[in-house]
C-alpha cells in the first residue's frame, strides 16, 4: 500500500491509481508558504514545549538520589542529623554528642559555639538537606516537577531558555521540513516511471527525512548548545561557566572552549535527529496512507471522497495528519530516547572528554537501562504534541497561503 505523500498541498482527486502527483503537487506549493507555515508551526510548538524542555533537561541532568548519598559516603562525613532542641549531634555510628563538642568546625580557636557560629553550623545541615530535597525533586515526576519549578522560580524558570528556542526553532523547522519536500520531490521524480511504486519508493521517506533533519541540525547546533544549557540554569543562580544571555553564552563559550566548543554534543545529536526524522516520516507517510486507504472509516476515509471524483475535506485531512503525526512522532521518540539523554549530558557538561559511546557505557553502568531513558516521559509529552501539530500547521498553511500569496 502506497502512502500518501505528505507534501501535498491540496487534498488529492482521484487518479488510475487513486493517489495524487507527487511532483506536481509539491511544486504547486510555493517556497514562500513553506517558510510561512514551518515557521508558524516552530512558534507553536516552541512556546508549548518549552516548559516541558526544561522539566526533561533537569531530569536529565540531575544527580541520582542514591549517588548523592553514596558521595557523601565516600567524603567520610561522619555526621547523621542535628537535634537542635537537644544541643546534641548524632554520628553515623549512633553515639549522640554536644555541639560543643565540634568547635573546630565553625570556630578554629575552641571556646564552644557563639549564637552566630550556631547559625552557621545549622546553615551547613539546612545546605545538605536542601540538596537532598532537590535531588528527589528533579527525579520526580513531569507534573510534579513543573509544579515545583513553578512555585520556586516563577513562569520565568518554566520558559528558561526560551530566547534560543524561538532562534533555533524557526530557521530549524522551515529548512528541515523544506529540504524533505525538495528531497522527496526529487526522489519521487526519479521513481516517476516505475509501475512497483510501493517498493521503489519504500525508501524515499527514509532518506529524505534523514539528509533533510542533517542539515538543520548541523545548521543550527549551536543555538541548540545554548538552549540546553540555558534551560538547565536555575532561575536566580548562575553556575560557573554559564551565562544568561544568548550572546553572552555564545561568547563565553568561544572563550573557554574555542569555536568547534559551540559544536558540543553536535554527535548524539545527530544520532538522535537523523533517526528520528527517518523513522517519524516513514511512519507519517505509513499511518497517512492507512487512513487515506481505510474504506471501514466511512465519510472519515480519504478514499471515500477520491472514489467519488470530490477533494478530501480540509477538516478530513487536518484530523488524518494530526493523528499520523502524533503516532510517528510517540515512535520515533521511544526508539530514540538514549540519544537524547546523552546529548543532554554532553552539552550541559561543556562536552568532557568521553565521546557518545563512552558515556552511553558511564550511563548504564551508574543507572542501568533505565537511566538511557530518563526524561523520556517528558520528552513524550513534549514531542508527541508538538510534532502533530507542527506538522498539521505546515500541510494546512500551504493550504492556506498558497490560495492567498
Amino acid at each position: 500500500m502506497a502512502a500518501r505523500p505528505i507534501i501535498s498541498p491540496t487534498p488529492p482527486v482521484r487518479s488510475d491509481a487513486g493517489r495524487s502527483s507527487k511532483g506536481s503537487a509539491s511544486q504547486s506549493s510555493s517556497l514562500l508558504s513553506r517558510i510561512i507555515s514551518g515557521s508558524t508551526g516552530s512558534i507553536i510548538y516552541a512556546l508549548s514545549g518549552t516548559p516541558i524542555e526544561v522539566v526533561k533537561v533537569r531530569q536529565q541532568t540531575a544527580p541520582r538520589e542514591d549517588s548523592f548519598s553514596s558521595s557523601l559516603k565516600r567524603q567520610g562525613n561522619p555526621v547523621k542529623k542535628l537535634l537542635r532542641s537537644r544541643g546534641a549531634i548524632v554520628l553515623n555510628n549512633g553515639l549522640m554528642l554536644p555541639i560543643d563538642a565540634f568547635p573546630c568546625l565553625v570556630t578554629p580557636g575552641g571556646g564552644g559555639l557563639s549564637k552566630m557560629d550556631y547559625s552557621i553550623y545549622s546553615r551547613l545541615f539546612e545546605s545538605c538537606r536542601t540538596a537532598s530535597s532537590i535531588v528527589q525533586e528533579q527525579s520526580s515526576g513531569t507534573f510534579r516537577m513543573l509544579k515545583t519549578i513553578f512555585r520556586n522560580e516563577g513562569v520565568a524558570g518554566l520558559y528558561a531558555g526560551l530566547k534560543p528556542t524561538l532562534a533555533m526553532s524557526i530557521p530549524n523547522t522551515v529548512i528541515y521540513l523544506c529540504s524533505y519536500d525538495e528531497i522527496s520531490m526529487r526522489l519521487h521524480a526519479m521513481h516517476s516511471s516505475n509501475s512497483d511504486v510501493d517498493a521503489s519508493r519504500a525508501y524515499i521517506p527514509l532518506v529524505a527525512g534523514s539528509t533533510a533533519r542533517i542539515i538543520s541540525s548541523f545548521a543550527t547546533a549551536p543555538l541548540e548548545l545554548i538552549r540546553t544549557r540555558q534551560a538547565s540554569i536555575i532561575a536566580g543562580s548562575i553556575p560557573q561557566g554559564k551565562a544568561t544571555g544568548i550572546l553572552e553564552e555564545f561568547r563565553l563559550l568561544v572563550r573557554t572552549g574555542g569555536l568547534m566548543s559551540c559544536y558540543n554534543g553536535l554527535g548524539p545529536l545527530l544520532l538522535r535527529d537523523a533517526p528520528f526524522a527517518a523513522i517519524y516520516f516513514l511512519c507519517l507517510e505509513q499511518f497517512r496512507g492507512s487512513l487515506f486507504d481505510n474504506t471501514s472509516l466511512g465519510r472519515w476515509s480519504g478514499r471515500h471522497y477520491t472514489d467519488q471524483g470530490v477533494q478530501i475535506p480540509a477538516g478530513i485531512d487536518v484530523m488524518h495528519t494530526f493523528a499520523a503525526g502524533a503516532s510517528a512522532a510517540l515512535v520515533a521518540t521511544a526508539l530514540t530516547g538514549p540519544f537524547d539523554v546523552v546529548k543532554t549530558v554532553r552539552q550541559v557538561s561543556n562536552g568532557g572528554n568521553a565521546n557518545t559511546l563512552s558515556c552511553i557505557r558511564q550511563i548504564f553502568r551508574d543507572e542501568g537501562v533505565k537511566g538511557l531513558w530518563r526524561g523520556n516521559v517528558s520528552r513524550m509529552i513534549k514531542v508527541v504534541p508538538g510534532h502533530a501539530a507542527m506538522i498539521t500547521c505546515y500541510e494546512f498553511g500551504k493550504r492556506v497561503f498558497d490560495g492567498v500569496l
